[in-house]
């Protein structure tokens, strides 16, 4: 039983971080392109919620393999994923409200567990473990529970291309195998909140398939990436010429008619007498 359940553990760890890794082709080609296109921003902030919280979640019940160590990961990751989107994106003051409030999510999260503890609260640890599981449901729900901003993008292009489907396939697989897992060893949280979540990450890939987008064309993923790199690096100044008042000045000479000498002219210009002029007859 031991060793399955280490096997179930590695299983549901590995599946969270390919659930975590799927998002990393989507912000490369944010990062190529200089622009985040019809990639979500809360999908991200979401998962960078839910990794931080995970973590706090697996180090008051002292599972440091797998909650801890992945999410760990997950919280690494998912933070270069925020940077590279709000590096990118040209609606700045509406990502920097939404990273923002997660943000602070974040900090009060992380203090509280840690000043629990360490004693400071003077809480025993079941209360702290209880409050920590209680901010891991919120942050677990929020990206599968309120997509608002994914599902009106969905609804006005007609497309699913904003709903991160890799990552959203990737986290239900992973729950699904993190509520065996919360079973297995009786974590209610885990449990319930991971069966919540796959139920619903099931709902996004449907929703995914109903309205999914057509593939790119590779001509046009290429002229995308010229046209970008041709504006930024191939910019040749144009100046305006205007037209001289004055055209004497640049004016052309008139034709000069040359006429040969004869033999019979007088040279002035030669003194010396071994000289002689060249005459065409």
């Amino acid at each position: 039983m031991n060793a399955g359940l280490t096997v179930l553990k590695a299983l549901a760890s590995s599946c969270s971080v390919v659930m975590i890794l799927s998002s990393a082709p989507a912000l490369y080609r944010i990062h190529k392109l200089h622009d985040t296109g019809d990639v979500a921003l809360f999908p991200l902030v979401g998962l960078w919620l839910n990794c931080c919280m995970v973590m706090l979640y697996g180090w008051t019940t002292g599972s440091y393999f797998p909650l801890f160590a992945t999410y760990v990961f997950g919280t690494m990751i998912s933070t270069a994923y925020v940077g590279v989107y709000f590096w990118w994106t040209k609606a700045r003051a509406y990502a920097l409200k939404i990273i923002g409030a997660a943000f602070i999510a974040n900090i009060l999260g992380s203090v509280y567990v840690v000043l629990g503890m360490t004693g400071v609260t003077g809480q025993p640890s079941d209360q702290v473990e209880l409050i920590a599981g209680n901010m891991m449901t919120v942050a677990c729900l929020l990206p599968y529970v309120a997509p608002f901003e994914t599902i009106k993008t969905v609804l006005k292009t007609r497309s699913g291309a904003s709903i991160p489907f890799g990552m959203c396939l990737a986290g239900a697989t992973s729950n699904l195998i993190w509520t065996v897992e919360g079973l297995c060893t009786k974590d209610m949280f885990i449990l319930l909140l991971s069966a919540a979540c796959s139920a619903l990450g099931f709902v996004q890939v449907a929703l995914y398939l109903i309205f999914r987008p057509a593939p790119r064309a590779p001509r046009e993923l290429a002229s995308a990436e010229l046209s970008v790199s041709t504006d930024e690096k191939y910019i040749l100044p144009v100046f305006k010429v205007e037209k001289l008042k004055s055209e004497s000045i640049f004016s052309a000479p008139s034709a000069v008619e040359l006429i040969p000498p004869r033999c019979s002219d007088k040279v002035n210009s030669i003194s010396s007498p071994v000289l002689a002029p060249l005459c065409i007859s």
